[in-house]
């Protein structure tokens, strides 16, 4: 159980306690999915429940979630510790629309398409955008402005935000000033938690990629899905 590291501010400071989601099945086989919409792993289940556990005695205001199924499985499995705390859904927490690959093996959409996952697997490439998908300056950008809007509507409160790995990199590396590229270095575990702090107009990351937790052979899923 986590106590200290993520409890609220204070007076003129908005705190927002980050959750990537539980895994999938469809992470654990290599299938990239950015709108595709599959449910929890059984093990990410598991994992939703040791966030929830992590975080049963820190003040929480208000709860916001991806309005894809692993994210909102994971924030109902916090909210059922909490009465009268109900689930937001805000599309501009969802993961990356990755277009023609979206929802392809991984192992498939390189058979099929190598000079555009050569491309997106590029650290040094900035700015990249699958055919009929969504850019990273552009998931940036709605992200950002879906937090400047919560952290407005929040003021002082704290504010519970279960999301997906592709927009907390790419926030996570713009906040450090790394290319965008570089995102996937910046990719919190799965059902890990964080804890940034909004004050004196600028965003400050307290806490990141916590997964004690996840401690009791949780951190590592199974190799195969059930």
């Amino acid at each position: 159980m986590i106590s200290t590291p993520f409890q609220t501010g204070g007076l003129n400071v908005t705190t927002l306690i980050f959750v990537r989601h539980g895994v999938t099945a469809e992470n654990l086989n290599y299938t990239l999915i950015g709108h595709t919409d599959p449910p929890l792993h059984e093990f990410g289940v598991l994992q939703a429940k040791a966030v929830a556990n992590a975080l049963q005695n820190v003040s929480v205001d208000c709860l916001y979630s991806s309005p894809l199924k692993r994210c909102l499985q994971t924030a109902s499995v916090i909210a059922e510790r909490r009465r009268n705390l109900e689930i937001n859904t805000c599309p501009a927490l969802s993961e990356i629309h990755l277009g023609i690959v979206d929802g392809m093996s991984s192992f498939l959409a390189y058979d099929q398409y190598k000079s555009l996952m050569d491309a997106a697997l590029d650290d040094s490439l900035s700015d990249f955008q699958f055919p009929s998908g969504e850019s990273r300056s552009a998931a940036l950008r709605r992200f950002q402005q879906g937090l400047d809007s919560l952290v407005a509507k929040h003021k002082e409160g704290t504010v519970c935000i279960v999301t997906h790995g592709g927009p907390l990199g790419l926030w996570l590396a713009d906040y450090h000033g790394d290319p965008l590229g570089r995102f996937r270095h910046w990719q919190p575990h799965h059902a890990s938690i964080a804890r940034v702090t909004y004050r004196d107009r600028r965003f400050h990351v307290d806490t990141l990629d916590s997964t004690e937790h996840l401690s009791n052979g949780l951190m590592k899923p199974p190799s195969q899905p059930s």
